[in-house]
This record gives C-alpha cells, structure tokens and sequence, in this order.
C-alpha cells in the first residue's frame, strides 16, 4: 500500500519541485539547468521503480489468481463427478434390488420349495451328488429352472446347498459341481441365513453360464434362500451385466472424456469401458479381445505413453492401480461410509494412460469400487484464458495500467464464467418457471452434466421451522422412492440465506388435466396404460408405509422418456408416512389436505384415517375422469362436492354418454369408488391385476401414442413448454 501511495502521488511531487527549481533560479541562475536535469533524472527514476513494484505486484496477483481460480476450478469438477458417481450408484441400487426382488420372489415359490425338500434328502450333505443329478426329483428340478431360465432371458439358474454343491442347474453339464468362489461362497452363506445376496461379475464361478455364442458375456448373480426365510438350500440366477447395468455407467458420459465404471478388489473393470479404441491402438488391449473389454481390462496405471510395451509381454498385476482405485480399495477395511469415498483434484494416470481427475466410492455391500474420472485436459480447458493473460501482463509491464485493466477484464469474465452468480450449489438457474404459495421451482441445469433440472426453493416468508420441517420431511420420503413412474430427487441443499431447496428432474410432457382438455376423454386402451403406471408407483409408495393424498390429474404427468406416454406421479407433499410414529401431525392445522372431487370418503370424515385404500379411490376417481372428461362429483364449492362424496352415489362411467367403455373398466371403476373401503380393491396389486385383464382386450400402442404426441406438439407449435412438478 505505502509503493501505492507513493505512486499516486508523484505528480504532485513533481509540481513541487518545479517551484523550487524556479526559486533556486532567481539565487543561482547557473545552476538552473542542472538542477533541473537532476530533478527530471530523480523523477523518473522513482517512476521506474514504482512501475517496478506495481508491476511485481501484478505479477504476483496473476499468479495468486491463476492457482486459486485453478482450485476453485478444480473443486466444481470433483463435485460434478461426485454427483456423477452418485447417479451411477443409484442405478446400480436400482438394477440390483430389481434382481433380489425378482430372485426372492421366485425362491418363494412353493413349487421351488417343494423340490428342494425332494433334492436335499436325494443328495444329502457329505454325498457326492453326481448322481444325485440323475434322480427324479434332480431332473425335474432342472427342467423348472430351464423354463425358468427361458422365461426370463437370463444366463443360467441353479439350486445349490450351503456347501456350494449345485442339486439342480438348467444345464446338465453344471448339476453336481461344486462353486469354489470365495466371493460365491461368502455370498451363498450370507443368503442362507436369510437375505438374497448380490454377486458381482467378476467371481470365476466355474459354473456353465448361457448358449456358447453368448459365454463370454459377464453375468452377475443373484443368491436366496428357498422358501424366503434361512435354510440349507437357495436358489442362484445369473443374468448379463452387459445390457441395463451396463447402461447405466455408459449414460454417465458427459463431455468427451468423463466416464464412470466399476471394478473388483483386485482391480479388475467389469462395466463397460470408453477408451477401447484408444487402448488397442496404444498396444494394451489385444485387438481379439476389444469387443468383450469386460473383466480384462486392469485399473491400473499403465504408465507413461514413451514406457509403453506391447500387452502379450507386460503383466497387469505388476503395474500399480491408478489412484482412486487404490484408494477405494483401500477402504474396504474402513468402518464408516464417510471414510469409503473421496476425490483427487491433482491429475493422475487413468487405466488408459492419460491425466484425469476423479471422485472414487466403494461399496462393501456389493464388494465393488466405482470410480468417475474426465481428462484434466478438458476439466482445466478454461485455465488457457488464464495462461493468455498471465503472458499477457509479463510482456507488457511498460503498459502497466493497461494491462491491470484487462486481466481485472478477465478474471470478471472468468468468475462469470464459474457461476458465482444465480448458482445453487453445482446447478446455475437459468429463469422461473411457476410458483406456488410455499415454493419457487426454478428452471437450472448442471454445470458439468448440463442437464436440465427443476429446482424447488422454499419462500423467505414461509421459511418457519414448521414449513421447513415440512419441506424438508416432502424431499426425504420422495427421496426414498426409486420407480420409473416417481419423479426423481437428485440433491438437497440450503442457499446462502438459508431457505431449504432441492433438485428433481424436469419434465417435458402434460398433466392428465391438460390432456383431457386438450383432447377431450381418453380412449379407454390409453387410459388403462396411464392407470396401470400410476398404481406400480402407488405400488412402491404403499409398500414402504406411504400414502399419497393427493392423487389427482394434476398431479399426474404424461411425458415422452425414451418411450411415449411415460407417466410421472407429482407432489409427495401431503404423504404420510403409517410406519412412522410422530410426535406431532404438521398438517393438523390443516382440516382437509387434498382435493375434495379425488378424496375417499373417510378422509372427509377423519383426514387422518387414511391407509392404501384411500389412494385406490382416489386412482378410480381419475380414471373415471379420463375416460368420461368430466368429475365424478361436482358443486359450487368444495364443501358442496365433500357432501356428494359422502353421501351421493358414485355413477356409472358407461353411464356418461361415452361410448366404448369396456364392462370390465366400468366395473374397477365403480369397484374403486366404493364408500366402503372394505368393498374397494383392498392394495394396488388387485388393481394391476385387473387393469392387465383389462388391457388384454384393448389397443394403445406407441405407434398410437407417438402419433398423438406429434398431433400434440403441431397443434401447440411455439406455445409448447415442458411441464413441470407443482410448486
């Protein structure tokens, strides 16, 4: 600050001189001049030095501003491939629980028990069960699990005991081996003592797996106990990784380098891999075994590119993991989650030879490490602009004022660029896009993955501890469902005033009100497609204790995701959770939650005795409005529409002057609507059930679907915009 001061102020210094100069004259005219040319000399030699000090300054400002904008770039990345990592592991939950659910369920099936009993006394514990294979009961055991394979379009099923001995198989050629898999065999125990069990792909099972055109595809399996509860028998099935899981990390690709992929404890890549050209190119990947990468690919550092040699004649075990993967392997002996992930923001060598840098994660209860990695190349892009005005001001030190002011230019640029501005979190808003008495949702997308997102932000004025608790109870629950047909939560967080908000995707599509208003009523083949996705996400809801409240066609949305006429259920605010005892209601200062027209009978009489069924009334009622275009009760005001409900007999959809209504809707209708929640389906099973009689007897295909969406979106042209979740 004092070279600073001293700088500012030379111009005055110099004024002063003058005038002295000029009074010395009068004294000494003969020495005018050289005073004069020794104050000049004076002058300049300070403002050499100050341009000297200001410009060390700079300099040194540049290079203090390049490392931190550098960090601060850096931090934005790894938090990206955190999220990145994150999404891929919820995919995996997903896939994973699917297959555990499916395995269980079919363990339990009594058939299955049955000849399991049969099995264990033909070949009991301690026998060789070669030819046990060959008995009666072996035989016909396989043959269920044949048809079951065939069924399913899986990889192999067996039945094997708690010694690893396989009684039956759905290839003769696999009865009465024995798994000598560590991680088989740990698995299989864990599974007996009662809960179905995850097996990675990379376990050498020993057991014959698929046709012999598709052997060498990876399986994963899937291991529980027979009869649902411990035993000393369980069924095992394989299914490929290489189809949905597999998807699944090659989705979370964004740019041209990230990409994110599991792997085994020794260090072996079982999901598929973006860099296979690269490798074989490089001479570390046999061009023979390009296609199937899966499980011969090491994460490991192959070293620099001039060190390379050709794969035949370099051992992978030799070669030490990258960093994140030891680093996840690492912490398989670690007791807490917080202490099995990280990040490193210094670049490393990645599997395939180049600079990245990454977020790692392992997960003990699938013996796996999943790592998201992306060039440092193009994770530090922006640091060129960086280097250009760093060069900038070191040649042009003579121009120090212009040079301050454009790297002041540049670092503006740059902090605009990182999103110091309408950013939440790793999300930048981009504008409003509706608002609600509570919350704000805003249009924001992802600042690596750039996708769209619909962020939900608590008002300022609502922000009270009750609210907040409410807000923050809705984003738990929803949370905690995972269907296709559940809106999806991607994060939770608080802005810098404090106000709670959350990220959920956002969706392109119509509400079922904007469609019947569009369209008028809905063809019954239509309308059981949309009813069915409702009542699998009512399915899922009920199952773990939640009830709905407020099933309405507002808060249904018809959207286009892959597939056309993907239905997404809305607003899990009014959800109350029956396997949760709390200390107080937060919605008793409420005396009715939820819309009259769509609400059971014994909500309107007591809205705290609700349980599944008042959600199935609350499905009859929308489907009833779908196929009809109009409520099935209706009044001045709510209070006048609550007395219908309950007192008002719910009519016939086929009575509405619409024709086409299949007798079997008609009747799930009438069947939903009952004021007796005894008489209505008792879960959203029955419904399902019913609704797949039904559509056995109706058409609505995509064709037919695709075709009124392209109707749809021509006859709104510009107007067009993406729905969203309500506020």
């Amino acid at each position: 600050m004092g070279e600073a001061h001293d700088v500012t102020n030379a111009p005055t210094s110099r004024r002063a001189a003058t005038l002295d100069i000029g009074a010395g004259d009068q004294e000494a005219p003969a020495n005018a001049i050289p005073n004069i040319i020794a104050r000049l000399v004076e002058t300049e030699t300070w403002r050499n030095a100050a341009t000297a000090v200001m410009g060390a300054l700079l300099i040194g400002l540049g290079y203090w501003s390049f490392h931190g904008i550098r960090d601060a770039i850096a931090e934005t990345r790894v938090a990206s491939l955190e999220a990145l990592l994150g999404t891929a592991v919820r995919g995996l939950d997903v896939w994973v629980d699917e297959h555990r659910t499916m395995v269980s369920r079919q363990a339990s099936d009594p058939a299955i028990a049955e000849r399991a009993r049969a099995l264990a006394t033909a070949s009991p514990a301690g026998t060789e069960s070669q030819a046990a294979c060959e008995s009666p009961a072996a035989i016909e055991a396989s043959r269920m699990l044949v048809t079951y394979r065939q069924a399913r379009g899986i990889a192999a099923a067996l039945i094997v005991d708690r010694g690893g001995r396989v009684l039956a198989a759905d290839r003769a050629e696999s009865c009465g081996r024995r798994i000598r898999s560590d991680v088989f065999r740990r698995r299989l125990d864990l599974a007996l003592d009662g809960a179905a069990q995850f097996v990675h792909p990379g376990a050498e099972v020993g057991i014959a797996v698929a046709a012999p055109e598709a052997s060498r595809r990876p399986v994963a399996w899937f291991v529980a106990p027979i009869g649902g509860r411990a035993g000393s028998t369980a069924l095992a099935l394989a299914d490929f990784t290489d189809g949905e899981l597999s998807s699944v990390f090659v989705a979370a690709r964004p740019g041209d380098s990230a990409e994110t992929f599991a792997f085994t404890e020794d260090g072996r890549i079982v999901t598929p891999i973006r860099f296979v050209a690269e490798l074989v190119a490089a001479g570390r990947l046999p061009e023979s075994t390009a296609e199937r990468a899966v499980l011969v690919v090491p994460v490991r550092d192959p070293g620099p590119e001039r060190d390379a040699t050709p794969a035949a004649s370099r051992d992978p075990a030799a070669l030490p993991l990258t960093e994140t993967a030891a680093r996840a392997i690492a912490a398989r002996a670690r007791s807490t989650d917080s202490e099995r992930h990280g990040t490193v923001a210094l670049p490393y060598r990645s599997y395939h030879g180049v600079e990245v840098i990454g977020a790692w994660r392992w997960l003990p209860a699938y013996d796996l490490g999943v790592v998201a990695e992306i060039a440092a190349a193009e994770a530090f892009a922006p640091m060129r602009y960086l280097w250009i005005s760093f060069a900038v001001v070191g040649s042009l030190t003579a121009l120090m004022l212009g040079a301050a002011l454009y790297s002041s230019v540049s670092l503006s640029r740059l902090q605009r660029q990182f999103g110091r501005l309408q950013r939440l979190g790793a999300y930048t808003l981009e504008r409003q896009i509706s608002e609600g008495g509570m919350a704000t949702i805003y249009l924001a997308r992802h600042a690596l993955l750039k996708r769209p997102t619909a962020i939900k932000v608590l008002k300022k004025q609502v922000a009270t501890d009750e609210f907040i608790h409410r807000f923050e109870r809705e984003v738990q629950l929803a949370s905690q469902l995972l269907h296709p047909n559940t809106v999806e939560v991607y994060d939770f967080g608080r802005t810098r005033e404090g106000q709670p908000y959350y990220v959920m995707e956002y969706l392109d599509g119509v509400t079922l009100a904007e469609l019947v208003e569009h369209s008028g009523p809905v063809p019954p083949g239509r309308a059981v497609h949309v009813l069915r996705q409702v009542a699998a996400a009512l399915r899922e809801a009920h199952k773990r204790g939640m009830i709905h409240r407020d099933v309405k066609p507002e808060n249904v949305m018809l959207c286009r995701r892959g597939e056309d006429d993907v239905v997404k259920l809305l607003d899990f605010g009014l959800v109350k959770n029956l396997e949760r005892v709390e200390t107080r209601d937060i919605t008793k200062q409420i005396k009715i939650l939820g819309t009259p027209r769509y609400m059971a009978p014994e909500r309107i009489v007591n809205p705290t005795d609700v349980d599944a069924r008042s959600d199935i009334y609350a499905l009859g009622a929308v489907g009833y409005y779908l196929v009809t275009g109009k409520p099935i009760f209706d009044g001045e005001n709510n209070l006048e529409i609550s007395n219908q409900v309950l007192h008002a007999p719910a009519p016939r959809a086929s009575a509405a002057g619409v024709a086409g209504i299949p007798d079997g809707l008609d009747a799930l209708f009438a069947a939903c609507l009952e004021k007796d929640r005894a008489r209505r389906p008792q879960n959203a099973d029955a419904v399902i059930e019913a609704l797949d009689r039904i559509s056995n007897r109706l058409a609505w295909t995509q064709v037919d679907a695709a075709a009124w969406w392209a109707s749809y979106r021509a006859s709104r042209g510009a107007d067009a915009a993406p729905a969203v979740p309500p506020a």
